[in-house]
């Protein structure tokens, strides 16, 4: 059996029986079988394995092998075995003879290697082998980093193998001099100063393994730490801190320093110590031969004053004023927060122990905050005792101006001796109006705004005037191009005044001939009569700016413009004739027909089964005076009554002239143009 991995060999029991079986029945027993029975194989590693063919399996047939589980291992043709994933499966070979046939299996155990070992030494003392602490120390060259440990002293042994799921994570440690380093199932203990080599490897992979050199050293017993520069250090500052090392034999003679309060202090490895922040901080010093020894010393952190600050940049007061300052010290922690006050001229200004200022008369000073633990550190700021203004006025009144211009405003400040006169402005509608910091006004839109102008001098004194914008008439149009107005009508025509927001819209109205028709106007809408069939202009004009527009009046009698002539019966057929009255031409009538029996009641003649009406039209032009013709009506809904029709009512509804106008009977005037008529009991209805 061949194979690059470590395989299991199997007891050739089945082999061995087989012989016996020969051997005393003097005949070859038949045997096909894997020559182990299971196999052992790192994922990715491959193996061939041999069958053993006795009798007639070794004379005939063909050998087919299967895997039980592709995702462990697989099989090829020849037989060769691949590892491929961590688990349990088994290989089947089949030989199939003439008259039988025979089958073999294998168990396929594959395991995850061991990658790599890993030392936990956190508790340990490891250095580079070329460390300044002890490279002076060694008496063997090596390229392993080094552990060091104090004669007599023992350690745990703990190991990590990668990867975390591998098959065996076990591991052997082995020192290459156990009278120096003594070795155990997961400890070690250092027997007497000297060197040799700690090997920790895998197990199950011995191959994979990680070595340190091991330098065992004359212990330190004591350490004492003392500092010739106290035990107070500033935020920002340092002391020297020292470490005496007991007995001056030891190997080792360095500390490894470390701060229990690395926030508030810290410490180099030759014992500076760096203040951080305010408060009490411990600093250890450990001994770097790994023996345990150390000291401790336990500093105070303090916080000095570096900055004084006062909240107001200035102050401006009026004689006999009182006012009161707030200053802090920084930073907030510093140990001293106490402030000093005083005034560069008690004759102008003084300053109480709270701060509070107190203006004696007009002139400038200063008054200075000092810190009470170091006066040096200061702040102060300039005082002006002043006279204030007592009003602001505007002498020229409300302002009126229009949108999107600008206004100069104009103000008077009292008294003339105010130390200072500035002012700043304000608006009460940004919408309305803006007013910039020297008082020009600018309008943005229709309304009105307050402008605020306020004294700086911190009297809070103020003066408004009040501004109104006004939108004025940019342009006019009619609503329409041309209006037809009723004979002896009246019609509202519009005028569209822009902006729709323009103050004045007021429209004056006139008409080009006044005997076809006359206008009153009232803002922006002409009222116009129709006084005699014709066409005329009418214009209107802006009272604001003079923009006129104009548009056609057209005067005639369209609520008789169409009439019905006559209405008959031809058979069972309606027929009626409609005429076209007006000096224009129509392309389309409306109307409606209405029936009733011989008794004067409604017959029904729509399709709906309710009603005696029904609506139609006639959609063929009609000149000037022209008629209709017959057999071009449309009925619409119209369905014959069962009863014989003694009386139609034909009304016209409306109508569209040939230029697209459309007017619409209204109910006031369709009595005037309905046509009633009685139809002989012998006639009856149908569709004219």
């Amino acid at each position: 059996m061949k194979r690059n991995g470590r395989i299991r060999t199997a007891l050739a029991l089945a082999l061995t029986a087989a012989c016996i079986l020969w051997a005393a029945g003097g005949l070859a027993a038949d045997v096909f079988q894997f020559e182990s029975k299971d196999i052992e194989l790192f994922e990715g590693e491959t193996a061939s394995i041999n069958l053993i063919r006795e009798g007639k399996p070794a004379e005939e047939g063909t050998i087919t092998y299967t895997a039980g589980n592709e995702r462990v291992a697989t099989v090829d043709s020849d037989g060769t075995i691949t590892a491929v994933k961590r688990g349990i499966s088994y290989v089947k070979a089949t030989l199939k003879g003439e008259k039988r046939k025979w089958g073999a299996t294998l168990t396929v155990k594959v395991l995850r290697a061991v990658t790599d070992v890993t030392l936990n030494t956190s508790r340990l003392e490891v250095y580079a082998p070329g460390d300044a602490q002890i490279s002076g120390l060694l008496r063997e060259q090596t390229e392993h980093d080094v552990i060091v440990i104090p004669a007599g002293k023992s350690f745990e042994l703990k190991s990590t193998c990668t990867p975390a799921d591998a098959s065996d994570r076990k591991v052997a440690y082995t020192s290459t001099d156990e009278g120096i380093l003594k070795t155990g199932d997961g400890n070690a203990r250092a027997l007497q100063a000297g060197e040799c080599d700690l090997t920790v490897a895998s197990r199950q992979n011995p191959e994979v393994k990680e070595t340190y050199h091991v330098l065992v050293t004359q212990p330190v017993k004591k350490i004492t730490v003392s500092s010739a520069d106290g035990k107070t250090v500033p935020v920002g500052g340092t002391i020297r801190l020292q470490a005496e090392i007991e007995p001056s034999t030891s190997s080792i003679q360095a500390v490894k320093w470390s701060s229990r309060n690395e926030q508030t202090a810290k410490v180099d490895q030759d014992g500076t110590v760096t203040g951080l922040k305010r408060g009490s901080a411990v600093i250890e010093a450990k001994a770097a031969d790994g023996s345990g020894k150390s000291d401790r010393f336990s500093i105070e952190v303090t916080q000095q004053a570096t900055a004084v600050v006062i909240t107001e940049p200035y102050l401006r007061l009026a004689a006999g004023q009182n006012s009161t300052l707030h200053a802090s010290v920084s930073p907030a922690n510093a140990n001293d927060r106490g402030i000093v006050w005083s005034s560069t001229d008690e004759q102008i200004a003084t300053v109480s122990k709270t701060g509070q200022v107190r203006a004696l008369k007009r002139g400038e000073c200063a008054i200075i905050a000092s810190s009470r633990s170091d006066p040096s550190i200061s702040a102060e700021i300039p005082v002006e005792v002043i006279q204030r203004v007592t009003s602001i006025t505007f002498p020229g009144g409300p302002v009126s101006m229009p949108v999107r211009t600008t206004h100069q405003l104009e103000w008077v400040i009292g008294p003339e001796d105010a130390s200072i006169r500035e002012v700043t402005f304000s608006t009460s509608n940004r919408k309305v109006a803006t007013v910039d910091a020297n008082g020009v006004v600018t309008g943005l839109m229709r309304g009105s705004a307050n402008i605020t102008a306020a004294a700086t001098d911190g009297s809070g004194r103020k003066g408004t005037v009040r501004v109104t914008v006004t939108q004025p008439v940019e342009g006019v149009s009619i609503q329409y191009g041309v209006y037809h107005v009723q004979l002896d009508g009246y019609l509202n025509i519009k005028a569209i005044i822009r902006p729709d927001n323009a103050n004045n819209q007021n429209v004056h109205f006139t008409i080009g001939d006044g005997s076809i028709a006359t206008v009153t106007d009232h803002r922006n809408i002409g009222k116009v009569r129709g006084r005699r069939e014709g066409t005329t202009t009418i214009t209107g004009e802006t009272e604001d700016g003079g923009y006129t527009a104009s548009a056609e009046i057209r005067v005639a009698d369209y609520a008789r413009a169409v009439v019905v002539d006559d209405v008959f019966m031809e058979g069972d057929n309606i027929r009626l004739t409609v005429r076209n009255r007006s000096s224009f031409s129509v392309d389309r009538v409306y109307f409606t027909v209405e029936t009733y029996d011989a008794n004067g009641q409604p017959l029904v003649c729509n399709s709906d089964g309710e009603s005696n009406s029904f609506t139609g039209s006639y959609r063929y032009e009609l000149g000037p005076d022209e008629r209709s013709e017959h057999y071009m009506f449309d009925f619409g809904d119209y369905v014959q009554p069962t009863e014989k029709i003694a009386t139609v009512t034909v009304t016209i509804t409306g109508w569209r002239d040939t230029e697209g106008y459309t007017r619409n009977i209204g109910e006031e005037d369709r009595p005037t143009q309905s046509y009633h008529r009685f139809i002989p009991p012998a006639q009856g209805g149908g569709n004219g």
